[in-house]
């Protein structure tokens, strides 16, 4: 207590003085050869009075970091001694595999922002808001989120163990620990699902653009619904993390004529300066059908040039809600003493001009995590015209031409269920036990019904494992339809999970509604 009375005297003591000198200054902008000054002053003031043996380079090496950090929420700086430049070189050559989790800083701790979809992390009960607090039984101590992505890479189908605390609805908390597969998301296809909705309607889940074979197993997908007879697309790129920004360009020119422009990119730098134009390879000319294209907060980066560009030519009608909001152009700079600082050199637009980037300034790092995709209205947001007078609104990402609701959070019954892994616990067993009940995917989607008796068997298992499941209707029906997933999932694999999650949206169902309006904007 007395030496708390004394700091605090101490301090009070100086504040007159202070306040005395700072009235009597002029205020002017302070020069850098004064703000180097400063930051001689504290670093020598830390050196010479803290009690703490002070390893004065990490003193600056986080300078550093928080120097980046207020730059942008994306420059990162990784540091020599808690990641090596040949780890980082072979990452950054795809020798090295990610976690397919993307994590942001939200006040110095690793939350989850998404998970890319198609991948075995997807179906592991990991969520976004989900903080990462271990790394196989270990603390985090990366900074960023760039050396976290780094950190976590590793060999192909290798496996880290990730210990994650949940909040959950109730305000209750619980850690989780998951095994995750390191997989580049897309690499075996990037087209999860593909399938005809109706007779006419085709439905296309994209899940990513880290490969480059994106444009072409997109083009086979498409090649073979036609061929089945669709007249008109549903193209979903919800949680679509984004990736190759080559792959978008091919992707879109799929259904923009050739030399359409997707893109354009602009630096400080002159070289950092240049447009994506649609170019044609072996397709003698780009789909004409019209088109609903479904985006949410997980759909980023090159996803969003897609949209962005397919909604700027009048070629699709944007649906669902607003997309992350992330298109910069990133450059690694090497430092002297083998640290790399990753650096936001430029920003990206739409054809008609639109920056897709959300506003990073003048809020807080957990503000703007936390506000994308909300639904805000289009007051205030910078606006170019589509190439038929169409007014769009950029500055924060895609924003829809309709809006969908925002969807409810599961009840805590099934969320238990998911953290205690209940699903695959009792899923296999009741396949084996269900026999010929799931005789085609396609007999599955067009029913959407359980094996009788499933519900109250899964039921009567989650009691047993300490889940007590409502009862009622409401509970039954929420249970037989994620039991219809659990079984497409495991009997035919991401195919099945996908199509039946398709099937069961009601925002792909709002998706199909709105073709009337795309058909419209395409005329």
């Amino acid at each position: 207590m007395r030496r708390l009375l004394l700091a605090a005297v101490g301090v009070a003591a100086l504040m007159p003085a202070a306040f005395a000198q700072d009235s009597a200054r002029v205020i002017r902008k302070r020069t850098m050869y004064e703000d180097l000054q400063l930051f001689s002053q504290v670093l020598n003031q830390l050196r010479v009075n803290h009690p703490d043996s002070l390893d004065s380079h990490r003193l600056i090496m986080s300078a550093i970091r928080g120097m980046v950090s207020a730059a942008d929420p994306h420059s990162w700086v990784y540091a020599y001694y808690q990641l090596t430049p040949e780890k980082e070189k072979a990452y950054r050559e795809r020798k090295m595999h990610p976690v397919p989790v993307n994590f942001s800083m939200v006040e110095g701790a690793p939350v989850v922002i998404s998970v890319a979809p198609g991948t075995e992390a997807a179906r592991s009960d990991i969520l976004p808001g989900d903080e990462l607090i271990a790394v196989d039984g270990k603390p985090v101590p990366w900074a960023s989120a760039g050396e976290l992505e780094i950190a976590l890479a590793g060999a192909k189908n290798s496996r880290v163990r990730l210990t994650l605390e949940r909040r959950r609805l109730d305000g209750s908390r619980v850690q989780l620990d998951r095994e995750v597969k390191r997989e580049r998301p897309g690499e075996e296809s990037a087209v999860v699902a593909s399938f005809l909705l109706d007779s006419t309607t085709g439905y296309v889940r994209l899940i990513s653009f880290e490969s480059d074979k994106v444009a072409d197993d997109l083009h086979d997908a498409l090649s073979r619904l036609e061929r089945e007879g669709m007249k008109r697309l549903i193209l979903d790129l919800r949680d679509n993390g984004g990736g190759l920004v080559d792959e978008a360009a091919k992707v879109a020119g799929e259904f923009l004529p050739k030399g359409a422009l997707v893109y354009t990119q602009q630096g400080r730098k002159e070289e950092v300066s240049d447009t994506g134009r649609v170019g044609r390879s072996f397709w003698s000319r780009e789909k004409r059908y019209p088109m609903v294209v479904m985006v949410n907060d997980g759909t980023a980066s090159a996803s969003e040039l897609v949209a962005g560009a397919l909604q700027d030519h009048d070629r699709a009608l944007i649906v669902g809600r607003p997309s992350f909001g992330k298109s910069l152009l990133m450059q690694g700079f090497p430092l002297t003493d083998g640290s790399v600082v990753m650096l936001v050199v430029g920003h990206v637009r739409t054809p008609c001009g639109r920056v897709i980037q959300r506003r990073y300034h003048g809020i807080t790092r957990r503000d703007y995590y936390r506000l994308a995709g909300a639904d805000r209205d289009t007051v205030g947001r910078p606006s170019c015209k589509t190439t038929s007078g169409r007014v769009v609104y950029g500055g924060g990402g895609i924003y829809p031409d309709i809006v969908f609701p925002e969807g409810e959070p599961a009840p805590l019954w099934l969320a238990r269920v998911h953290e205690e892994r209940l699903d695959l616990k009792w899923i296999a067993g009741h396949v084996t036990a269900a026999g010929g009940a799931y005789s085609t995917l396609d007999a599955l989607a067009a029913s959407g019904k359980a094996a009788p008796g499933a519900v109250a068997d899964f039921r009567r298992f989650a009691v047993e494992q300490g889940v007590t499941i409502p009862d009622g209707a409401e509970a039954d029906t929420r249970l037989e339809r994620a039991i219809v997933r659990w079984v497409a999932l495991a009997k035919w694999g991401d195919a099945g999970f996908y199509r039946l999650a398709a099937v069961q949206s009601a925002d792909v169902k709002r998706a199909a509604d709105a073709f009337a309006r795309a058909e419209e904007i395409l005329r």
